[in-house]
């Protein structure tokens, strides 16, 4: 059996916790023991995961990277603001250095110590479980999660370069996120390796049952799960559905989600007079029902590393139509799950012009899916091969 340790800042609903939650409730626990050691147990997903998966929390100021300076107090937030001043003039690794000094180390024996979050733009007091794993554990082999276009997400500086060197072995969550690694730095290509994420295939399919949410049948309903911010591209696919309709396919698309550019986004769909085409429903806890009673997932990102909602749509038998970053290639084009545009506005315009306007490639995607559903065979092989 062997000892894991997987560290993380917290179980938050996000991208790379959900990833995390996933892979926990995966593993086999006559494979693994596993220790998940977060920065501070807070989060949706800490209630919710295995009772074979001991939680424990980082004693120490690295307990501050796992917070917003909004959700701390009195003398905490005076030093988190601090840090994060030091962090954007004179670079993170100095307020992480900062930190160190004072952080102990992590206690037991490990065949492996994992740092789940990748660290990412040079200025910004974020990540830190790279640093935690790389000088307070002591496992014979280290390895780090990167879940983002290393590029593009701002990961690719000299400071990290070096700390991403130092890890045994990277797993990429695709082959399109590893290659874009291996593009900045090549000579790492024997330790960088693809480990897809792992999903809850039973519980999507189950909570995709519960719920009353119906779609009209006299129109073609598109849904986009996403976080409303700019990288995410939503007036994007906002205009995708003003150009379908002017080409006149009666369109309806289905915002699930929330963020800070929810206000510009209604702004935006009144002054292109789609108030009865687009439906905001906010942030829900079960966004599967809304999934499988469309006819087209649609991401209109423009970048992004290998996104969740991909594989959950191939899940629920909904065909996807994507703007072209990293790892569409292999999830939605290999995998015979839809189709993928050039990232841009046009290029989307016309995509989905085309794919509303052709039911019978939509079937046969939609037939396609729900005989070869996705699973997690490949992602659980790849975890097993980073302890041979």
């Amino acid at each position: 059996m062997k000892e894991l340790l997987i560290v993380n800042n917290n179980m938050k609903v996000g991208g790379v916790q959900k990833s995390l939650y996933n892979l926990l409730w995966s593993l086999d626990p006559q494979e693994y023991r596993v220790t998940l050691l977060l920065f501070s147990k807070v989060g949706a997903y800490l209630d919710a995961l295995p009772e074979t998966v001991r939680v424990a929390e980082v004693p120490g100021p690295f307990q501050l990277l796992s917070k917003s300076q909004g959700e701390c107090t009195g003398w905490e937030a005076i030093r988190r603001a601090g840090l994060t001043v030091i962090s954007r003039f004179f670079g993170r690794d100095a307020a992480i250095r900062l930190l160190l000094k004072r952080q102990p180390m992590a206690e037991g024996a490990y065949d492996a110590a994992i740092a789940f979050l990748n660290n990412g733009s040079k200025e910004a007091f974020y990540g830190g479980v790279q640093d935690y794993v790389l000088h307070r554990t002591t496992a014979s082999r280290k390895v780090v999660f990167l879940h983002s276009d290393y590029q593009l997400s701002g990961a690719h500086h000299p400071e990290n370069d070096g700390m991403m060197e130092r890890f045994d072995l990277i797993a990429a969550c695709s082959e399109g996120c590893r290659r874009r690694f291996l593009e900045a730095m090549p000579h790492m290509a024997d330790r960088c390796v693809a480990v897809p994420n792992c999903h809850r295939m039973d519980e999507i399919l189950a909570l995709a049952e519960q719920g009353e949410v119906t779609y009209s049948p006299d129109a073609f309903h598109v849904v986009t799960v996403a976080r409303m911010t700019p990288r995410k591209g939503l007036d994007r696919a906002i205009r995708a559905v003003a150009a379908a309709r002017d080409a006149g396919s009666p369109v309806m698309l289905h915002i699930v989600g929330a963020g800070p550019m929810w206000d510009s986004l209604h702004t935006l769909v009144q002054e292109l007079d789609l108030s009865e085409a687009v439906c905001f429903h906010g942030e829900v806890s079960n966004p599967y029902p809304h999934i499988k009673q469309a006819d087209l997932m649609l991401l209109s990102s423009y970048h992004e590393a290998a996104p969740m909602v991909i594989d959950e749509a191939r899940c629920l038998g909904v065909p996807i139509l994507s703007t072209e970053i990293i790892s569409t290639k292999e999830m939605v084009e290999e995998a015979e799950a839809g189709w993928v545009c050039a990232n841009d506005q046009e290029a989307l315009n016309e995509a989905l012009c085309r794919v509303v306007q052709d039911p019978q490639a939509l079937a046969a995607v939609r037939a396609h899916l729900l005989q070869n559903r996705a699973n997690n065979r490949l992602a659980l092989e790849r975890f097993a091969q980073l302890f041979v």
